[in-house]
Parts: C-alpha cells; structure tokens; sequence
C-alpha cells in the first residue's frame, strides 16, 4: 500500500479543516498540527493559505463536473440522464462528504472567485438543463431549474449529514420525480 506524501497530507487536512471549521478559521498552524508536520513544511510545498484553498477548490470541482458530464452526456434518453445525473450528483456528495461542503462553502465564502474557474458543476447541470429545454422537457427558466436541482440535492444531503435521513431512504427515482415534476 503506498503511504500517501506529504503534499498530499496537506490537502487532505486542510479540505476537512476548511469544511468543518471554515476557511477563514483555519490557519496554517492548524493545518501543520493536524498534517503532524512544521508550518515551514507547509509552507515547502505551498506558497501560502490561498493556493490550498484555490487548489483544493479547482481539484474537487474538476471532479464533480467530470461525474455530471459523464452521465449528461451518456447514450439513454434525456430523462434516464437526469436520472443519471441525479445519481452522479449524490454519488459524488456521499463519497466524498467533506469536498462537497468544502465546495459549497467556497460558493458562498469566494463566489467572486468561483467565476475564475471553469468549467464548473453547475456548467454541467446547465447543459442538461438546456437540452431539456429545446426538447420541450424543462418549462421553466434554466436559471431556475438549476436553483431546484441543486437546491434538492444538496439540502437531501444535508439532510443525511444530520441524521435527519438515513442514506438508505434516499431513493434517486423519487428525487428525479420530485425534480421533474418541478420543471416541466
């Protein structure tokens, strides 16, 4: 099993600090305690607290995007890539709980930062959203059907994180019912 580097470490320790304490809360001392390593060691690997947090951000967003467009751009039919798209969305949210809060806390701490960056999930949600309006599906502003899309889907797993859910209850047909009621 390879042991995981340094580097690697840091990342790791800041996106969970970042996620439960927040960005600006988080230190690089705090970081360096939890890595097990010196602030000089951080500091060897990254020049400062802004490029983990840019970092981190472009990592786990090029990821989720690569899920949803994956399963946007599948062979089935547009309504079974919603459902797909539903499923990509909550698959990426429940494997890699403390990205997603990360990448939702960014929104809403660095939302002037995020338009650097591209492309970016919601871009892929966008897509889906927009052939479903050419196709006559989606009757509602894409802007909108993006709010309810994403709204459902993270507060579903917000819902989860409390115990107020148990994963095992959520069920994608449902939620993609529940979504396309809403927009078409």
């Amino acid at each position: 099993m390879r042991r995981k580097d340094t580097k690697e470490r840091i990342l790791e320790a800041s996106m969970k600090l970042f996620s439960e304490k927040g960005i600006r809360e988080t230190t690089i001392k705090d970081i360096a305690k939890q890595v097990g390593v010196t602030e000089g060691a951080i500091y060897r690997h990254f020049a400062s607290k802004d490029e983990i947090v840019l970092g981190l951000f472009q990592t786990y967003s090029e990821d989720f995007y690569r899920r949803l467009i994956s399963a946007v751009r599948g062979e089935s039919s547009y309504r079974e890539r919603f459902s797909e798209t539903i499923r990509a969305f909550l698959s990426f949210c429940f494997e890699n709980p403390s990205a997603f809060k990360y990448l939702s806390l960014f929104h809403y701490l660095r939302a002037k930062d995020v338009k650097s960056f591209s492309p970016l999930p919601k871009d892929a949600i966008l897509e889906l959203m927009d052939e479903g309006i050419r196709k006559g599906h989606v009757k509602v502003k894409q802007e909108y059907a993006l709010a309810l899309f994403v709204g459902l889907l993270e507060r579903t797993f917000l819902l989860v994180e409390a115990g107020i859910l148990q994963k095992e209850e959520v069920l994608v047909e449902d939620l993609a019912s529940i979504l396309w009621k809403a927009i078409s």
